[in-house]
């Protein structure tokens, strides 16, 4: 399978600390606040600094909370919940359209591959064209909604072909179980959950069909960026030094990222290899 990476893009001055030397000697100890929103997308860095306190180790005192996609964190970065938003392209574009003045200070890796189309065994779907007059399920506003719509587009079905039904990741597998919809248009782990839990099966990839717009961003509000540009810096010392482990052994990321997912270390490996962490340096 053909893959692309994306570089991360920092562009904050990172070069003279970038080994994580200057990280390494931070005491978690009273260390800079900053409260990251994230998701349950494959974010391998992220979860590995997190279960290796690599965060405290760059001086930094963490706060994590968990979202169920995207379009929840915009509310949460415009009144200032959240400091770092793990988001994805289509939601940051959506906060900017709803005045949430935010910048990417980073790029996570491309999911082409861990997004998709996942059909109930019995839909009689094979294929993505005999979606037509089928019932989907999307999360509104994710970035597997637009890649749903693509999908649909490349394969000549219009939007009022199907019926659309928004919920959560979990309403979707729940519904695709009691047989209220026919697919699900979702995200890694849903995916795989859905594929070894509903032995459903996944009919397209959006990277199968050439869709490459699905990148997470890890992005900041400007007001903020401003005053804490310090603890920005740190933030991503500390996915520096879980890439330096990761591309050693991605046993730890891999086993971090199962183990909040609930899912099988099997599952999160395939899944790994099909969206690796992205070339941060």
């Amino acid at each position: 399978m053909q893959r692309r990476k994306l570089l991360m893009g920092i562009g904050l001055g990172l070069a003279p600390v970038a080994s994580g030397l200057t990280a390494s000697r931070a005491s978690a100890q009273g260390g800079l606040p900053i409260v990251i929103g994230c998701q349950d997308s494959p974010d391998w860095l992220l979860y590995a600094a997190r279960d290796l306190k690599l965060f405290e180790r760059a001086g930094l005192a963490p706060t994590f909370v968990k979202f169920d996609g995207g379009p929840p964190m915009i509310a949460a970065a415009q009144n200032g919940s959240i400091d770092v938003a793990s988001v994805g392209s289509v939601s940051f574009l959506m906060g900017l359209s709803q005045g949430v003045d935010w910048r990417m200070i980073g790029i996570n890796p491309e999911g082409a591959y861990s997004q998709g189309i996942v059909v109930r065994k019995d839909s009689g779907i094979v294929r993505p064209m005999e979606l037509r007059e089928k019932r989907i399920g999307v999360f509104k506003g994710s970035m597997a909604d637009y890649g749903l719509m693509m999908i649909l587009r490349t394969h000549g079905i219009a939007r009022d072909q199907v019926t659309i039904q928004y919920m959560s990741p979990e309403e979707q597998y729940q519904a695709l179980e009691t047989r209220r919809i026919d697919a699900a248009a979702t995200r890694e782990p849903w995916l795989q959950k859905m594929v070894h839990g509903l032995h459903g099966r996944v009919i397209a990839r959006e990277g199968d069909v050439g869709i490459y717009t699905n990148v997470d961003s890890y992005s900041v509000r400007r007001d903020w960026l401003q005053t804490h540009r310090p603890t920005a810096v740190r933030f991503l010392q500390a996915l520096l030094m879980a890439y330096d482990v990761v591309e050693k052994d991605p046993a730890a990321a891999i086993r971090a990222w199962a183990d909040d997912m609930g899912i099988k270390i099997a599952w999160a490996e395939e899944i790994y290899e099909n969206v690796p962490p992205p070339l941060i340096h």
